[in-house]
């Protein structure tokens, strides 16, 4: 999730936003500019499918939409029933997503047992079938995800500072993780935002703590030691993580690659960037699409 700087101020959390970031070196990657949403705005989750088409949910609505970089087009693809926010996507399957769902806004705030897990089958050809997994009570603010493994994802709980593990065939949930680096930091209440399963780790971010760590898990999800701090003063989102352990991750102004022994550095300007991909096609395999709060849809070559 992203927060404009006059709601930062607003909150007295501008010092948080102008947090010191990591060593920077000057060689950068280039951006390429795909698409600009305007209304919905917010793009908070993007996937790729092996057609090349782009997925991106959005912070103000309960919607997913689908762009062609071909043609330059963009169509809703699906609607999140009685929900105004979506949030994280992960692929489950071969062209079938689950995406994070429920109710947030920024005059009533979040909503507390709206969350739950939508799952989007292309499948199908055509329309895709869109249906709803399971809606959690208890819940609390509901952001981030990945797949774990063949029938499981992991689900980022920013308020309640936890992640939750589903069974995407049954449904089943149970929480997985909690963790003090999880918990919510500062005047609002959100804590873990991003998080992404790789090699037997999690990664995450912790928002308002300027925090982004690193986890080893069991095969149930389970944490098996404690978290080890990647860094501690950048604000940071969600991420892409390769299989051997390199993060992309969508901070303050930037996308910061992470080396998997830990070392920071600037590998693109990207404003307002929120998430992170990789291009799942033989045609975009070393591209990385990032999704901005601003409506910005953008690419950047990995070499």
């Amino acid at each position: 999730m992203r927060f404009t700087k006059g709601l930062l101020q607003a909150l007295g959390l501008s010092s948080i936003a102008s947090a010191a970031a990591p060593t920077l070196y000057p060689r950068q990657s280039t951006t390429t500019s795909i698409y600009k949403f305007s209304t919905p705005k917010a793009a908070e989750g993007i996937a790729t499918r092996t057609n090349g088409k782009i997925l991106v949910s959005f912070f103000d609505k309960g919607e997913l939409w689908q762009i062609d970089p071909a043609t330059k087009k963009a169509e809703k693809v699906a609607t999140f029933t009685d929900t105004t926010c979506s949030a994280a996507i992960a692929q489950v399957a071969p062209d079938i997503f689950a995406v994070v769902a429920g109710n947030y806004g920024s005059a009533g705030g979040n909503k507390p047992g709206s969350w739950g897990i939508w799952k989007v089958d292309f499948t199908g050809g055509g329309a895709p079938a869109t249906t709803l997994l399971k809606k959690v009570p208890e819940s609390g603010f509901w952001n981030g995800l990945t797949a774990f493994s063949n029938d499981t994802v992991l689900i980022g709980d920013a308020s309640k500072g936890a992640v939750w593990r589903m069974n995407i065939n049954t449904g089943a949930y149970s929480i997985a993780i909690e963790d003090a680096s999880m918990k919510p930091s500062g005047s609002l209440p959100m804590g873990i935002d991003g998080v992404r399963y790789a090699n037997g780790s999690i990664y995450y971010t912790n928002i308002f703590a300027n925090k982004f760590y690193k986890l080893a898990v069991d095969a149930a999800g389970a944490k098996t030691g404690s978290p080890t701090t990647i860094w501690s003063n950048q604000m940071a989102d969600d991420m892409y993580v390769t299989p051997d352990g390199v993060a992309y991750v969508a901070a303050s102004g930037s996308i910061q690659k992470v080396t998997a022994d830990g070392k920071a550095s600037k590998f693109a300007t990207v404003q307002s960037a929120t998430a992170v991909t990789r291009g799942t096609s033989e045609a975009d395999k070393d591209t990385l699409f990032i999704a901005g709060s601003d409506g910005t849809i953008s690419s950047v070559k990995l070499a």
